[in-house]
């Protein structure tokens, strides 16, 4: 069966004020080996701590995030750009087009979350507001399916800072001359700053034993094909239609068609030539592009990841946010060498990704999120679509965040681009599968 037994979003802030990190040394909290939630920290220390350090020390970061994000949907979004976690400095950044809109804000998220960390959040001047920024990158992107922009872009949408529309381009000195006003004056007609960065080369994506070959409950993390050769992709969430509590897998959507019979795989572990299938999973119902999800119906499901040497709960799941840390258990990864990549930083949390832009595997564009692998680390493998993002919580749980859609392995700059579980199940009408 899928498990197999192996051990396994402020309180009363003057208006503008900046609320700054407390700076101690690095060190560890006595008698944990774990360094203090207030020490600064690198990335790359960060990085570094253990899934459950690293989680104690996110842990009150992402409930910041989770209250002013959702504010900033809401009752704040006439002045809300972005915010950003920063957890070397243990602080969350939330960056305003009115900082003297702050005392609405931080009343608008304690309302969504009482029990937040008010010391940790701090306001930055927003260039212009979030809904803004999206509704310019969708005209890019409609731009770009029409062949209208005059030069390729791989992603679009909110600067992290929210300082303009973020481009990322394969020339960024020549970018504002090809945007603006001597062409197509572009960068004026869209009415928000445009930042330009170097783009990424993406590629299409299209316990070993278990992890290939599982039987039901099924759990994110699975193997999954449809004629036992190629790749094939992975199971991502584990779901129930809030319907009728009928049990869901979904992966992307880019995988498989509607009316595809899937299978795990069977045989030798990793060896995907041999044209074996394992055990019926489902067959594919539906499809939706933008978040880039199709539903599998058949057998049931467990709502766990199969992780380096077993299965872990998936409890939660949640939005990610800049400056978060997250990982995947893309089936692929593991069988060459690299079992439940981690330590993948949020850069980009609201981009748009298509065939026209950046993603060459995905014949639609997709919204969702960017994570760079930090220190060039690993990022994704053709074979991985589909796999199960989450985040490390306190008790080695995890929370999902979503299916992964595409991304670069360990060459040049490594990463990921995922779409939200949050948007695929209000989409769907689906939620986390309760049983584990």
């Amino acid at each position: 069966m899928g498990r197999k037994v192996v051990a396994a979003r402020f309180g009363a802030l003057a208006a503008g004020l900046l609320v700054a990190a407390v700076a101690l040394p690095d060190g560890a909290r006595a008698g944990t080996g774990t360094p203090a939630r207030s020490a600064v920290l690198t990335d790359a220390q960060v990085a570094a701590l253990s899934p459950d350090a690293q989680a104690v020390r996110l842990g009150p970061l992402r409930a910041v995030a989770n209250a002013v994000g959702a504010a900033g949907r809401g009752v704040a979004a006439d002045v809300y750009g972005n915010l950003a976690i920063d957890a070397g400095q243990n602080v969350v950044t939330v960056y305003l087009t009115d900082t003297g809109q702050a005392a609405r804000v931080s009343a608008a998220a304690r309302a969504v979350d009482p029990t937040i960390d008010t010391s940790l959040i701090r306001f930055q001047k927003a260039a212009a507001t979030h809904a803004a920024l999206d509704t310019a990158a969708q005209r890019v992107v409609a731009l770009a399916d029409a062949g209208k922009l005059p030069m390729h872009v791989d992603l679009v949408g909110p600067a992290a800072d929210a300082s303009g529309l973020q481009l990322d381009v394969d020339d960024p000195a020549a970018a504002p001359a090809a945007f603006g006003p001597s062409t197509t004056n572009l960068a004026a007609s869209l009415g928000v700053p445009i930042v330009y960065r170097q783009g990424r080369s993406l590629q299409a994506k299209a316990w070993a034993n278990t992890k290939w070959d599982d039987s039901s409950p099924f759990i994110g993390g699975d193997a999954l094909t449809a004629g036992g050769t190629g790749h094939g992709c992975t199971a991502g969430l584990p779901a129930i239609r809030k319907s009728d509590k009928h049990p869901i897998m979904v992966t992307a959507a880019h995988c498989f068609g509607v009316g595809t019979k899937i299978y795990t795989h069977a045989g030798t572990p990793g060896d995907y030539a041999n044209g074996l299938k394992g055990d019926y999973v489902g067959t594919v119902t539906a499809r939706v592009q933008e978040w880039d999800a199709e539903t599998v119906d058949g057998a049931n499901n467990n709502a766990d990841e199969s992780d380096t040497t077993g299965w872990m709960r998936l409890t939660s799941f949640a939005y990610s946010y800049n400056g978060d840390y997250v990982c995947h258990d893309g089936q692929r990864s593991y069988f060459m060498g690299h079992p439940t990549p981690c330590d993948i930083k949020v850069t980009d949390q609201d981009m748009y990704c298509g065939p026209s832009t950046g993603c060459p595997g995905l014949s639609y564009t997709a919204r969702g999120v960017w994570g760079d692998a930090v220190d060039n680390g690993w990022g994704a493998a053709g074979g991985d679509s589909g796999a199960t993002m989450f985040a490390v919580e306190p008790g080695g749980v995890r929370q999902a965040r979503g299916l992964l859609s595409d991304g670069t392995p360990g060459d040049g700059t490594p990463g990921v681009f995922w779409t939200e579980a949050t948007d695929i199940f209000n989409y769907y009408g689906l939620t986390l599968n309760p049983q584990t």
